[in-house]
Formats: structure tokens, sequence, C-alpha cells
């Protein structure tokens, strides 16, 4: 040690030194910095980033060398061989090559990764021992063994640590360290190497007329290392600009609804995180957070399209962001709905003025394909002020007030209150209820709505109706529980315990009487509902014909191709479908046309009064004329008089049902129809 540092005092320039220890942390800084993204680099850039790394590394070391030996006096006339000189370059920028091809392609081979670094300091050593091959002077050289292999074990070992921690770097800055350990790994070899030199000068050894000055290699020493500085330091500021675009792309892309350019909901989550922070800290801040539904937007996409449902989408996103102001923020969380969150105010009213301001953004009518729209939205407000300081409390409360707003027609705005949450909690027992009543599979019963044909008034057949009896709460209305089995799928599940259950009840049937049973729109959607049906007929055995199936238009326009496909397998297994509550959508006459409907049952909202209203009567009558043209029989529901009962007569009605012949029957009471209608024909 004493040896070194007496090299390093005495006879070395220690403003060379310095000069050369300073090229050597750019330099070593630069090198770590690339050689940790080689890692991270694809295929296709690895080997241009490898040599350039190379360059880099080989570059500092073979200037740090050569600055240093500028510094090194002997005391007698030197040079350096030219061609030895530049052959020192090659050599450690392909050994560099060689440790950064390993380094890059091991991966998480610690192993791979500490040869690497090995090789690195080997590649310092040889061209430090090759470089001094072409250090002439007049005499030999003698070297001191003990601190040759001192220099090259420290040059491998330093070099090996300085690979494994560019490796394991946990932080943006570890390279700091990493860059250290390479400079100290190509610092401690070179004096320790220079400590292994001495001189024995003879005359016999002539000095070399052609050699390279000190002055001539040190000017092509700081050309070298200056064009290799700025094509590293280029190609990283390249690089991570690039890097920095990508990742700034990336980032958008993930925080923002791709349709729309919206914040989406990951965006949504760090905003609420931001907000929690802030409510926590800050007492006095206030936060609304609104939830908004647009409405009748499932009916432009029905109609139009979703190439216009997507239009309307993106201008209403751009009429709402646009309208944000300073502590507003707007996201959309999927489908038609988004949330918004306000600060700043201090008063309940501001924050609905702010959702009567974004509900009269929504309302505007929306331009698209030559046509004009209006969509509605409904909106939920809750806010810090009344409600509570937790974010996600917050949103959950606005939902629920959106959810209100949505199912009255009269408002369009609703703020949250503790009433909203108490019916929130029992929609959700509710929803745990049916889900356990599917389980228990006792709870549920059908009861049977006659069925007539109108010239006779006989019992041609029976629509079976759903009954829910809770244990607890009794009878539950189907409007009630049926929509929220459709929206949690529950009605998979019931609609075939509903057709098992009518198709065994009808098969034990003395007569032929058929059986009608609803189908709602997530069963047709199951791939297997044909299948389901089917087995059904089988286990039961009742005839297949006796089965009509009840579709409404909602069914069909969900995804007409589809339903297409499994109507005409229904129809090739002998079923018939009716079109249900035909009337009530916009597209009836299409569906007629293209569908293979075999019964339209006109909805009960056009019968009701039909011989006192010129306009229900006017529908009637053209959903009659419609089905003759078409040769499909028509059944009107929902007939409660004798005066409707007569017009229908009178129009040629083929069949009708309603409470003019009964409200719908228990079991029992369906039985003894059906045994009645038995033995009249009997008799």
């Amino acid at each position: 040690m004493y040896t070194v540092i007496q090299c390093l005092t005495q006879d070395h320039s220690l403003g060379l030194v310095a000069l050369a220890a300073l090229v050597c942390v750019v330099g070593s800084s630069l090198s770590a910095l690339m050689a940790g993204r080689l890692r991270q680099t694809s295929r296709s850039r690895m080997a241009v980033q490898i040599a350039l790394t190379s360059l880099i590394v080989g570059g500092t070391v073979w200037t740090t060398h050569f600055i240093a030996m500028l510094a090194y006096d002997p005391g007698y006339q030197h040079g350096y061989d030219p061609v030895i000189t530049g052959l020192s370059l090659c050599l450690a920028v392909l050994g560099m090559g060689g440790a950064n091809t390993i380094f890059a392609l091991s991966k998480n081979n610690m192993i791979g990764i500490a040869a690497a670094g090995g090789l690195f300091g080997l590649s310092v050593s040889s061209m430090h021992y090759l470089g001094m091959v072409g250090f002439l002077l007049p005499g030999v050289v003698d070297w001191k063994l003990g601190h040759l292999a001192a220099s090259i074990i420290l040059g491998a070992t330093i070099g090996a640590g300085a690979y494994l921690h560019i490796a394991s770097r946990t932080n943006r800055h570890a390279w700091i360290a990493s860059a250290g350990l390479m400079t100290l790994a190509i610092c401690t070899m070179h004096f320790t190497g220079m400590a292994a030199i001495s001189v024995k000068l003879s005359p016999l050894y002539p000095f070399p007329a052609e050699v390279i000055s000190d002055t001539t290699l040190g000017l092509l020493i700081l050309g070298v290392m200056a064009i290799i500085l700025m094509i590293g330091f280029a190609a990283l500021s390249i690089e991570t600009k690039l890097e920095s675009e990508a990742q700034d792309r990336l980032e958008h892309a993930a925080l923002h609804d791709p349709l729309t350019g919206m914040p989406n909901r990951m965006s949504l989550t760090r905003k609420a995180e931001a907000l929690t922070r802030l409510l926590k800290h800050n007492r006095t801040e206030k936060v609304a957070v609104l939830t908004l539904d647009l409405n009748l937007f499932k009916e432009i996409n029905d109609l139009y399209g979703h190439a216009a449902g997507d239009a309307v989408l993106r201008t209403v996103a751009q009429r709402l962001s646009d309208a944000m102001e300073e502590g507003e923020y707007i996201a959309r969380t999927g489908g038609d709905e988004f949330i918004a969150f306000k600060q700043g105010f201090r008063r309940v009213e501001q924050a609905i003025a702010f959702a009567e301001r974004l509900q009269a953004l929504v309302v505007e009518p929306v331009d698209f394909e030559n046509t004009s729209a209006i969509v509605g939205v409904a909106i939920g407000v809750a806010t810090s002020i009344n409600e509570g300081r937790d974010i996600e409390s917050l949103i959950h409360k606005s939902d629920v007030a959106m959810y209100r707003a949505k199912a009255d027609a009269e408002r369009h705005v609703c703020l949250f209150n503790a009433t909203m949450e108490e019916h929130s909690r029992e929609r959700l027992q509710l929803v745990n209820d049916l889900r356990q009543a599917c389980i228990a599979g006792d709870q549920f019963e059908l009861v049977y709505q006659l069925q007539n044909d109108l010239g006779s008034l006989a019992p041609v057949g029976f629509e079976v109706l759903l009954r829910w009896d809770h244990p607890t709460k009794g009878r539950i209305r189907p409007d009630i529980f049926i929509p929220i089995a459709e929206e949690t799928g529950l009605i998979r599940e019931i609609g075939l315990w509903v057709l098992r259950t009518a198709c065994a009840e009808a098969a034990d049937w003395p007569t032929n009487h058929s059986v009608a049973v609803n189908v709602a729109p997530q069963q047709l959607m199951q791939p297997s509902f044909v299948e389901h049906v089917s087995d059904i007929l089988f286990e039961t055995g009742l005839a297949a014909e006796r089965l009509e199936l009840e579709i409404t238009e909602a069914s069909i326009i969900d995804d007409q191709v589809h339903t297409l496909k499994v109507m005409q397998q229904l129809k090739n297994m002998g079923l018939r479908i009716a079109m249900d509550d035909f009337g009530t959508g916009y597209s009836s006459l299409a569906m007629l046309q293209t569908f293979p409907f075999d019964k339209i049952k006109i909805d009960r909202s056009f019968v009701q009064d039909v011989h006192k209203n010129d306009q229900r009567a006017a529908i009637v009558r053209s959903t009659l004329l419609l089905g003759a043209a078409l040769n499909i029989p028509v059944l009107a529901e929902g007939v409660e008089v004798e005066d409707e009962l007569q017009f229908l007569r009178s129009e040629k009605c083929a069949s009708v049902q309603g409470f003019y012949f009964g409200k719908p029957m228990t079991r029992d009471e369906m039985r003894r129809i059906v045994e009645a209608s038995e033995q009249a024909k009997i008799a």
C-alpha cells in the first residue's frame, strides 16, 4: 500500500491525476447509467445498446489510463507506440463488449452478473498492461509480481461488485454508487499496476525516433474522449427523452378512457386517494361527489347502432370536460356513467348548482350522422358537509342518490339523505334474500293466468306467472323482485326453475292446453339455453307444440343475430314463440318481418278502455290488421270489462286474457278448470 501511495504522490502530477479522476468519474457515471438500461432493453435494440455502452466504458478506461500515464513522470525521455496505443483502445472496447453482453443476457443470474463484472475488471487490466507495452523508454521494465497480481484481482473484484450493484439497484439514484465502484475499480487497478513497475535504464536501448509525444497523446486522448462522451450523452439524452415520452403515453393511456379521452376509473382512484389525504389533514376542506348516469343512452345504441352511441358519449364527455373549473374534476367510470368531484365550496347549494350546470350541458341536443338526439342524465350528490369525510363512502352515497334520481322522472338531481341509504340497505338485503331463495328452492310459486278463445270463450291455455313468498316479509311483488333478478343475473336460474316447473305441471294435465312461459333477455343470451329447453322437454315428457315461450322486443334488440339463431333452433324443436308486450317498443314491425313469431300479444296498456279511447282503438285495430296480413294470431292482454271484450270480438281478435276471466290462479284452482274442460269435452 505504501508503494502505491508513494508512486501516486511522488511520481505523478497531481493536477493530471485529478483530471484523470474527473474523466473517470464522468465516464463511469455515464457507463453505469447505460449499463443499467441494458437489462430493460428489447432484443431488437440490445446489440446497438451493448456496442454504445461498451464504447463509452472502454473509452473511459482507456482515457483514464493514458491521462494518468501523462501524469506519470519517470524522469527520463519516453513516448508511446501509436499502434499498440490504438490496439489498447480496441482491446478495452472489445473486452467491455463481452462484459456487457454477459451482463445483459444474465438477467437475474447473479453468477453471470458477477462474471460480467469480473470480465470488466480483467478488461481494464488487459488494456492497462497492453498500453504499458506501448510505453517506450530507453531501458527495460521490471515487474513486481505481487503488485501486478493485486492490481488484476482488485480490478476484477471491485468490477464484479459494481455490476452486481447495477443489477440490484432499488431506486433511481442507485447508479451513483455503481459509478463510484466502477471508478474505484479503474483507478485502483491503474495505480496499483503503476506501482508494480520499476525501470532500469540502459544505453543498449536507444529511444525510438517515431513515437507519440505526451502533447500529441494528450490531444488525441482528449479528442477521443470528447467524441465518445458527446455520443454517449447524446444517446442517453435521446433514449431518456424517448422513454419519458413513452412513459407519458403509457401513463396517459392507463389513466384516460380511450373513447372519450376523459380520466378513467384508475385516474379516479388516484384522485380519490389524494382527496382522502386532503380531508384527513385539512378539517376545513369540503368535497362533493356527484355520480352521473345518462338516460336514454341504451335506446340510442339500439336505434342507431354503437357508432352513434360512441359519438354521443364523445360529445357529452367533451362538454363535461370543457366545463370543469378550478377545484372540479370528472371521470368516466364505464359505460354511460361518470363521477365528478368538487372542492372549494362552502354550502351544499353550491354542489347542487354544480350538478345542475352539468345536467344542463348533457341535455343539450347531440348531432350525429345527420340526426339529432337528446339524452337525459340522473345525478346523485353527496357532500362531506353532511355525509362524512370518507371519499369511498361519499361515492357510494352519491351512487345511491343517483339511482333515486333515475327512478323519479321528475328529479334530475338528487341529494343523498339517510332514507335513501336505508332503502339501499333494504335492496341489498332483498338481493341476498333472493339469492338464498334460489338456493332453497321452496319460496317460489307459480300462478296461472287463463287464456281464452275469443269466439267460444273456452280456455285454450295458461300463462305461468312467478310469485315469491318471502319467509318473513310475505309475498314480494313481481315488479320489485323481477328487476332485481334481471340486474343480478339470478333471472337465469329462476327462469329455468319456472320453465321446468311449468312443463312438469302441464305434462300432467289431462288436456292439451298450452302453457306460456316468459323468457328474460339474459336467458336468451345463455349459450346453453336451447339445450336446457330440450332437456326439460325430455325430462318432463311435455310435447314441444304445447310450450309457448314469450319474448319481448328488448330480448331481441340486444343481439338480433344471436336471438334469431336461438329462435330458429327453438322453432325447429316444435315450440311456439310469442312476441310479448307488442306496441311498447319502437321497432315492432321490423321484428315481425324478421323473426318467426307464432303469436302477437297486445300489451294491456292499449287494451284498457280501448272502447272509449280512439288512439288505443286505432293501435289495436292496426295490430290486428297487421297480424291478419302476416297470418299471425293476436292475443289481447289485460281484458277486464265486457265492453273491452266486445270491442276485441268485433275486430276479430283471436284470443284474450285478463281479470275479466279471473285473477291469476293457484295450482289447485287451475287444475279444477283443466279437469272441467276435459269433462266438458267428454260430455
